[in-house]
Order: C-alpha cells, then structure tokens, then sequence
C-alpha cells in the first residue's frame, strides 16, 4: 500500500484549513505548503464535492472545513482521495481472484488491512492539529 501525493496533500491541505479559523485561499495554502495551486484546485475541489470542505466567495473568501476537525478522520479524507484502502488487491470486493477460497494468506492480510483502516478511521484532524 502506498499513499499518492493526492492523498498526502489532501491530508495536508485539510490539516492546515483546521489549523485557521478563517476562510483560506488555495494561494495561502499553497504558499505554506510549498504546493502548486493548480494541483490544490482539483484536491480542493475533490474535498468540496465530498463535503469536507466548504467554499466562502468574495473578498473574504477561501475554504473552511465543513464539520469540526474532531468529525474528520485521516482514513475519510484518504478514501476520497485515494479510494478504500486496500494492503492486497485480492481484499477489494469486486476482485475475481481465483484462488481466494484456498489462500492461507488472506486472512493474515485481511486482518492487517483492517487493522490499518481502523486505525486511520480513529485518528482525526483534531489529533493531528
């Protein structure tokens, strides 16, 4: 399992929004970031749309988080941008694995994968603030 830039910036795009209580511009953000602003449009846009942002218009405008930081957890904002966390390709549901039944790995697998989604589903962006 590896996270993708989209998922490690969306992580911090929403770690420095908690971290203000004002609306933030994407050029703010991407300044203390050392981010491009092209590339934290389309995550933004992406946290918009999943309704873990909200977007402010006018000379105050800017982003905000749309539920308190402790309602947000780390694996929430890693499933919109990465998806479901999987460790193996053979836990997805829609996988056609012909050997599942007799595999005397998937268990350990499926175990540890569980443990790793548990584990970012209870980490929220108030315990990384």
């Amino acid at each position: 399992m590896k996270i993708s830039t989209k998922g490690r910036y969306a992580l911090k795009v929403m770690v420095d929004i908690a971290e203000n209580s004002q609306p933030v511009s994407i050029r703010n953000v991407a300044k203390r970031q050392g981010l491009s602003e092209k590339y934290l449009e389309q995550i933004i846009s992406m946290l918009v749309r999943a309704k873990l942002l909200v977007s402010f218009r006018g000379a105050q405008g800017g982003y905000k988080l749309a539920r308190l930081p402790e309602e947000i957890t780390v694996g929430e904002i890693l499933n919109v941008a990465e998806g479901e966390v999987y460790l193996v390709e053979c836990l997805r549901p829609d996988s056609k694995c012909n050997k599942a039944e007799d595999c005397k790995t998937i268990q350990c697998f499926s175990k540890l994968n569980n443990l790793i989604n548990d584990f970012l589903n209870n980490v929220s962006l108030k315990d990384l603030i």
